[in-house]
């Protein structure tokens, strides 16, 4: 196994394992190599001990990035960064737009709020309840644990799988391979000036916007909202993003503890209820 442990032998007798799929690292059947948590762990032990550096970019392999202004040089013995997604439209597709944004952020008080009580006739009202989350709420997941909120949507009226909830993520993704599975006739794509830069520092470039709809949550407490998903095609664990923007604009608020994403709607509070598993 090299610098990597042997794994633990899997728990779930054989006859209950899907003998469909393979693990490379438990040389077992029950769950697939990239859904392995095991593997996940102990990726992770060896980041932290520094023996996975050669697969980590450092001062001789500097990602590209995109120029920013008063950009120091990275000091002898600063830690290493590793990144989410960042880019994409959400903040401008121009430099102007992006210089606006950011200009508007900064500014006191800011020139882009809405006083939502002069806007009561044009939209509907949404539960003014308090969003909280209790204990009991986190009963039947194993604990303690270290699982990303991955849910299941209705994109477009296609049950979607394995789409991954990113808070750190400043763009929605829809991966190509998806979007083909999901046979959208007559899809136009808006053009995007934008560049993504994820994980690695690597530039990700994108087929085009698609503005889709997606369902969250279930009636009363539903909510339908449409979303600029930026189409990228490489490979990925997940078949979608929700990052920030659509987060954000439905006034989301998530605890990867409860594995939980909480929302207001016009008939109360929604939940959408991450799977563990797929984690």
């Amino acid at each position: 196994m090299g610098i990597f442990t042997i794994p633990p032998t899997i728990k779930t007798p054989i006859n209950r394992r899907d003998n469909t799929k393979y693990c490379r690292y438990h040389h077992e059947i029950g769950h697939i190599t990239e859904e392995c948590r095991v593997l996940k762990d102990e990726i992770e032990r060896l980041i932290q001990r520094g023996q996975l550096r050669n697969y980590v970019r450092g001062n001789d392999q500097k990602p590209r990035q995109p120029a920013q202004e008063n950009q120091q040089p990275r000091q002898e013995g600063e830690d290493i960064e590793v990144r989410v997604i960042i880019g994409g439209p959400a903040t401008g597709d121009t430099n102007r737009a992006r210089k606006n944004y950011a200009r508007q952020a900064r500014s006191e008080p800011f020139p882009h709020q809405i006083n939502l009580a002069e806007h009561k006739n044009k939209a509907p009202r949404l539960s003014n309840e308090s969003i909280i989350f209790i204990e009991e709420e986190a009963s039947g997941l194993w604990h303690p644990h270290k699982d990303a909120i991955v849910v299941a949507l209705r994109i477009a009226s296609r049950k979607v799988y394995k789409i991954l909830i990113d808070n750190e993520s400043l763009a929605d993704i829809l991966f190509r391979s998806t979007l083909n599975i999901m046979d959208l006739v007559g899809a136009k794509f808006e053009p995007i000036k934008s560049t993504l830069y994820g994980f690695t520092g690597d530039s990700i470039h994108s087929k085009g916007v698609l503005n889709l709809p997606i369902e969250l949550g279930t009636h009363p407490c539903q909510h339908i909202q449409s979303v600029e998903f930026v189409v990228v095609d490489c490979p990925s664990s997940y078949n979608a993003i929700i990052g920030r923007p659509t987060l954000n604009a439905i006034r989301a608020v998530t605890s990867t503890y409860h594995i939980l994403v909480k929302f207001p709607t016009v008939g109360g509070i929604g939940i959408l209820k991450g799977n563990q598993q797929a984690s």
